[in-house]
């Protein structure tokens, strides 16, 4: 049986967990030390070929002194994927819909107010 290989998401989570604790000058040892695994169990969450769990992720970043935020900065998501996910909501039923939806969400609470004023039913005579 051929071995899996590492997902891009793991890759990159283990090459910011390498990146971040090379940065602090803290050896595998040391990083396995705090979170009681072996210097191996740290190589292969740093290859990617173990994934790292989110508790163990969260206590990694405590340990590195990061946010959880910092190790997902490159990892594709929702937001930068190739097509819009406005066909897996049915109450979003057209890509007009859901970029209407994602812009408003990004607009201050001010804004959103003053859009939903012109837009609603008390506005009729706009």
């Amino acid at each position: 049986m051929r071995a899996k290989n590492p997902h891009f998401n793991d890759i990159s989570i283990g090459r910011k967990i390498r990146f971040r604790r090379e940065m602090l000058k803290m050896s595998q040892k040391q990083l396995g030390d705090h979170l009681s695994v072996t210097f191996q169990q740290i190589q292969k969450y740093e290859k990617g070929t173990n994934r790292v769990g989110a508790g163990r992720l969260k206590e990694i970043a405590d340990i590195l002194d990061v946010p959880i935020a910092f190790f997902y900065s490159e990892l594709s998501t929702k937001e930068n994927a190739p097509y819009p996910p406005y066909h897996c909501d049915e109450r979003v039923s057209s890509k007009e819909e859901y970029l209407l939806l994602k812009n408003f969400r990004e607009l201050k609470s001010r804004k959103q107010k003053a859009i939903l004023c012109l837009i609603s039913h008390e506005n009729e005579n706009f």
